[in-house]
């Protein structure tokens, strides 16, 4: 009898054996899984449902702007890779205009791909290649604008982000404190600007100039009154001028002396004045020979030398008129010019030739005649 129940019992035994087993397996079931977390990945065996309770295994809190895929009530399953990518704050000012947005890029790169502000030729304040840290970033987005830049009077149409000071080194224009600029190198860029550079250039040189010799005059009485006589002859001086001349675009505006230096002093010119009376000799005559004579003679002598060579001078020169004055520089019977009639002491008589008589200007005529014969006459 109990022979006959041992097999059933040990077939019990083993069919509980065989379940209790399968029971354990069940419960040690797992999933072999890649967990990604902002890029970083590690490989997990878990033996839980869901997404929602690996990320609990893993201390992994979700917020509002984080996400994960797939999510949170997925399933899980053998060789799962579930990726976290937590929300980051950024700051972005685009053209002076600030707004706060939430992206899981990692990149300031990846960020302004994702919010189309990407562009290759705007201008940012920090490089594409920065990380966004969990707790944010603050950046500056200046945007390219279709501007204009003149230099030289030629304008060039350039697209650039920035300021006047940007466009300039886009157009190749290096700009100093000299320059004319408009607008200023720091004001910032707007669509349809222009901006006009023009090239100031100064250059100092030195010229050599004239210094005009002053003219005075000193009282002789060795000298009739009315007459002068030149004792020092007047030299110009010589002076040193330092000066800076502007040029704009290459053309000269302005010139200024800096600097002046006299190198070699001018020689004055002096002039004696006289101031000795003039004697009228009475030749003895009647009192209207007298006036006459005295009218005629101011204490020179009178030569009435070659008497007919005169008048016959005077006939071709001036028709025989001793007292003619026609306007042209030349006067009297004789048809002296003024510095020649002077140079001879001329002036003893009267100032200009046709004031004098015929005796007096046959007696300078015969002055003249001593020095230079009847050169200066062509009727001789």
């Amino acid at each position: 009898m109990k022979t006959r129940f041992l097999i059933p019992a040990v077939a019990g035994g083993c069919a509980l054996a065989l379940v209790t087993t399968a029971g354990v397996a069940t419960a040690m079931r797992t999933d072999d899984v890649t967990l990604v977390v902002d890029g970083v990945s590690t490989s997990l065996s878990v033996r839980e449902d869901t997404v929602a309770e690996v990320l609990e295994l893993e201390d992994i809190e979700l917020g509002e702007h984080d996400v994960v895929l797939p999510g949170p009530d997925t399933e899980v399953t053998d060789e799962m890779e579930i990726s976290v990518a937590y929300g980051r704050p950024l700051e972005v000012t685009v053209d002076g205009e600030k707004r706060v947005v939430w992206t899981t890029a990692r990149t300031v790169g990846q960020a302004l791909e994702m919010l189309e502000l990407d562009a290759a030729d705007s201008k940012l304040s920090t490089s594409r290649s920065a990380a966004i840290t969990r707790d944010g970033l603050s950046m500056d987005i200046i945007t390219a604008k279709d501007i204009t830049v003149t230099v030289a009077g030629e304008p060039t149409p350039l697209r650039v982000a920035g300021t006047v000071e940007d466009a300039l080194e886009l157009a190749g224009v290096e700009a100093d404190d000299n320059d004319k600029l408009s607008p200023a190198a720091g004001t910032a860029l707007e669509e349809g600007m222009s901006i006009t550079f023009v090239d100031v250039e100064t250059k100092q040189k030195t010229r050599e100039v004239e210094v005009p010799f002053q003219k005075k005059t000193e009282k002789t009485s060795e000298l009739y009154e009315g007459t002068s006589k030149i004792k020092t002859k007047g030299v110009d001086g010589v002076a040193t001028e330092t000066y800076t001349n502007t040029y704009e675009d290459g053309e000269l505006v302005a010139s200024k002396v800096d600097k002046r230096e006299v190198t070699k002093k001018p020689v004055d010119q002096v002039t004696l004045i006289g101031t000795k009376q003039r004697v009228v000799q009475d030749s003895g005559s009647s009192s209207s020979s007298s006036s006459s004579s005295s009218s005629s003679s101011s204490g020179a002598g009178i030569n009435l030398a070659r008497s007919d060579m005169w008048d016959r001078i005077a006939q071709c020169e001036s028709s025989g008129n001793w007292s003619i004055n026609t306007g042209n520089g030349y006067y009297g019977g004789l048809q002296f010019n003024l510095p020649t009639w002077l140079s001879v002491n001329g002036d003893d008589f009267a100032y200009y030739p046709h004031q004098a008589t015929r005796a007096e200007q046959i007696t300078v005529a015969n002055r003249l005649y001593e020095i230079r014969g009847t050169q200066p006459w062509s009727c001789a």
